[in-house]
């Protein structure tokens, strides 16, 4: 029997529609913190290595920004992720990511304010300029999470590095700055002139993991873990990632090290729901 065109055009679409089978592909991202050409440079290595040992067709997609990376992550668009401890959290709440190796170490940030500028506590800086990364970077978030009324939040000036923090404040541009506190530590006399701490957090969050969703199966889901857990700096899958965050090696992640985090995403956009 010979079909119409429409009938041929109704089962094209018919066909193009089907979703694709979820053991088919497996979605590979990371968050946004580079070009997504450097994402690719930095990240294709390590996933063409887990499609090897994996036997599954892994595939990168890097996100051009934050609001296409969040809205990403609010779908489930992502089966393998790379990012920081909040959103981590938020997945393993919301959406039954597990979290499974991660980049040793942990993450503080310091407040530091001009001298001249008369703050000794943090809670002055409501309603002032404060310089940081923009939201919904960890420290950020960590940062504003300390004035839960929103009357009462620092205006932030956004900056693209923790050197861009420290000139900032030196500036004059905010009368405070948010960094790590590793990097603060390593400033020289002549950098911290005219500065001072004012605040350290008390809590210090795990750094960067590695989280899988509900479609990763199991087998597949240790095959990766093993793969991170054994790729050293010198490996040519993890070796530009590594470098990049000057580290030697992943370690195992503890999932209660994560749990509760997702609530420092609460301001964000379409992060709402309670994690």
């Amino acid at each position: 029997m010979e079909l119409r065109p429409k009938t041929l055009v109704f089962s094209f679409l018919f066909f193009l529609n089907q979703p694709a089978q979820a053991e088919d592909i497996l979605i590979f991202s990371t968050a946004p913190t580079q070009p997504p050409a450097v994402t690719v440079q930095l990240y294709k290595p390590l996933v063409e290595h887990l499609s090897a040992v994996t036997g599954k067709r892994i595939v990168l997609k890097p996100a051009r920004n934050f609001l296409e990376y969040t809205r990403g992550i609010q779908k489930g668009s992502y089966d393998i992720l790379f990012d920081g401890p909040h959103f981590v959290g938020w997945r393993m709440a919301q959406s039954g990511h597990k979290v499974i190796a991660r980049l040793p170490g942990h993450i503080v940030f310091t407040v530091v304010a001009r001298e001249d500028a008369g703050i000794t506590d943090y809670s002055q800086l409501a309603g002032k300029k404060v310089c940081a990364f923009a939201s919904p970077n960890l420290l950020t978030l960590g940062f504003m999470n300390l004035f839960p009324r929103a009357a009462s939040q620092p205006i932030m000036v956004r900056v693209k590095s923790f050197k861009g923090a420290l000139d900032c404040v030196k500036s004059g541009k905010g009368i405070a700055a948010v960094m790590r506190d590793t990097f603060w530590e390593k400033r020289s006399p002549e950098q911290k002139q005219s500065l001072q701490v004012i605040y350290t957090a008390n809590q210090a969050f795990p750094h960067r993991a590695f989280s899988v969703s509900k479609r990763v199966d199991a087998r597949t889901r240790k095959a990766i873990l093993q793969a991170l857990l054994s790729e050293g700096a010198e490996a040519p899958g993890s070796a530009a990632i590594l470098k990049r965050f000057r580290s030697k090696n992943f370690q195992l992640a503890r999932p209660q090290e994560y749990k509760g985090l997702g609530v420092l995403l609460k301001p964000v956009w379409g992060f709402r729901r309670s994690p």
